[in-house]
This record gives C-alpha cells, structure tokens and sequence, in this order.
C-alpha cells in the first residue's frame, strides 16, 4: 500500500525543484564587464599604404582633447598596409561615442575604398592591465589568443598569469591582457619591449615557455602573434 503521505511530500519536493530550476532560467544573466577598450586591425592595399598612414595621423590628431585615455596606432612591421589601433576611454560609452561621431565617421569613410578586408574593431574589456604609455622606438606585440569555448576560465587565467609574470621584467614597457567583450574565449595581449632582442628573450623564458605549453591543448586557433611599430 502507497502511503499517501510520502506521495505527497515526493510531489511538494518535485514541485520545489521545478520552481527553483524556473527561477535560474528566468533570472537575468550577469551585466557584461564595462568594455572601454578596442583593438582594430586594419588591412589596406600595400600600394596605397602612405595614403592610409595619412588618413591615421589626420583621425589621430582629430581626437586630441576628445577624452582617451589612449589612442595608439600600430603600423606591422615587415607587412606593409596592415595596421591595427589599440584605444582606451574613460567608459564603454565615451568609447561609443567617439566611434559615432563625425571625425570616426569621416575616417571610416575616407578609409574604406582603401582596404582590402573589413574594418575589424573589437571592443574589449580588461583582464590584467598596468600602466599605458607608447615608445616610439619600442617593438609593440599584439597577439590575438583564441580558446575553446568550455575552457575560456583557463585560458583566461593563463594568460593573466602570463601579463602578471611579464610585467615589468628586464626590457619591458608594457604588458596588458584584454578580453574580447563580444567573444569571452577571445583574447588579446598588447606588449611592448625596448628592442626585439628583449623581447625575443622573453619568448624563450620559462613563464612564456609555460604558457604556451598550459595554452597548446586548448587553444582554438594558431597563436596569432604580430610585431608592431608605433606610427610616427
């Protein structure tokens, strides 16, 4: 014989478990991190390069006073025709903002019959960052890291651990780590060293060499590591 009692109690247990599993799926998601930066690469036809390292000086100069943080622009070095912008502003709006306003848009527009590959802006957040500042003669590295979706956590603290073991060693500048704010698996590190032979130095030393090894089995993509000169 069933006892009415546990039947009942069974289904109030039931019923409770329902609603708490409503309750998860219904509760709003996590605000996104404030995302005040972006990377953007840039790849135009290497014989219209000088026309577009005047259009990146001229955008450059008109954003003077408009309130970021940072404004630096990047020109590859051995590739003529790419280039890439890291910027920084007080706020993902004033970041906004400044991307709808009349200089950005007039930029864009002088630029665009120019490339040979879509505008690629990113907008990132901050995961490990230091002090900002720009060397002329420093060699700047941008690396783009992808990781498999389900291991995003560890790879983004692989790659903090890296930013926090590099930063400020023998030759180095700068070292920042940034999170894709549309793509969580998606990195970018921006790093700069007095001169290549620091910075090849790191590549060799014993945490670059970790990483790398922690990164290898979960990445999702070639390690896409790009040497910069900052635009004079």
């Amino acid at each position: 014989m069933v006892d009415r009692r546990q039947v009942l109690v069974g289904a109030a247990g039931a019923a409770g478990m329902l609603a708490a599993e409503a309750v998860a799926q219904t509760s709003p998601a996590p605000a996104p991190p404030e995302s005040p930066y972006a990377v953007t690469y840039i790849e135009v036809e290497p014989a219209r390069a000088d026309a577009s390292r005047r259009l990146l000086a001229r955008y450059q100069e008109a954003l003077k006073d408009r309130g970021a943080l940072e404004f630096a622009v990047f020109e590859q070095i051995g590739r003529a025709g790419h280039f890439a912008i890291v910027e920084q502003w007080p706020s993902a709006k004033a970041r906004e903002d400044n991307a709808a306003s009349a200089a950005s848009r007039e930029f864009r527009s002088a630029l665009a019959p120019l490339l040979i590959a879509p505008y690629d802006e990113r907008p990132h957040f901050a995961l490990s960052t230091g002090p900002s500042s720009t060397t002329p003669a420093a060699v700047y590295v941008v690396t783009h890291v992808d990781v498999v979706p389900p291991k995003r956590d560890e790879g983004a603290a692989e790659v903090r651990k890296l930013a926090e073991a590099s930063r400020g060693t023998a030759g180095n500048v700068r070292f920042d780590a940034l999170v894709q704010a549309s793509r969580l698996n998606h990195l970018t590190l921006v790093e700069a060293w007095t001169d290549a032979a620091t910075r090849e130095a790191h590549s060799a030393a014993n945490p670059t060499r970790s990483f790398r090894t922690a990164l290898g089995p979960i990445s999702g993509a070639l390690y896409d590591e790009r040497l910069y000169a900052l635009l004079k």
